[in-house]
């Protein structure tokens, strides 16, 4: 089935968001008229499918960039010393630079983790709603939920995922 996202995409570039429809699933509503635009209704269905992309796309990249910083960052040696330190941290202990890793280090990173994994969360939480729900029927989602699936497919296509080609 594809997602029709084109004319979603199109009513959030002219300043809509997307809101929870009244007969479930979820619809974008337009700025100027307060109402809902002709032709993006996104379905529980067509949601799913959405998900599933993203949600195989996060985890792909969450375990390249963790891989990643934890290997560029690098770590002190032996007891904080400059025996066995790696990466950055340890070419800035050699030069004498630092005496051992800044706090904020570990803090951004472990701060990026966070979210990623709350993001992973609500994705995670979305598809499970998605599932249980009987065939045939629309799942009733939240504002938070709306908004969570508005910021996947603007993210989406910011990076190209899904963007209309014309």
């Amino acid at each position: 089935m594809p997602l029709p996202l084109i004319p979603i995409v199109t009513a959030l570039a002219a300043g809509g968001t997307i809101v929870p429809h009244a007969a479930g699933g979820l619809i974008v509503t337009s700025a100027a008229s307060g109402g809902y635009v002709a032709g993006t209704y996104l379905s529980t269905a067509a949601i799913g499918s959405l998900l599933a992309g993203g949600f195989a796309a996060l985890g792909a990249g969450t375990a390249v960039i963790t891989g990643v910083a934890s290997a560029a960052i690098g770590g002190a040696g032996i007891f904080g010393t400059t025996i066995g330190a790696t990466g950055i941290t340890g070419a800035l202990m050699s030069a004498g630079l630092i005496s051992a890793t800044p706090i904020w280090v570990p803090l951004a990173v472990g701060g990026g983790l966070i979210s990623i994994f709350a993001g992973a969360y609500k994705v995670y939480m979305l598809r499970k709603k998605i599932r249980e729900t009987p065939t045939g029927n629309e799942a009733q989602f939240t504002e938070q939920e709306a908004q969570a699936i508005e910021r996947v497919i603007r993210l989406a296509v910011k990076h190209k995922r899904f963007r209309p080609e014309v």
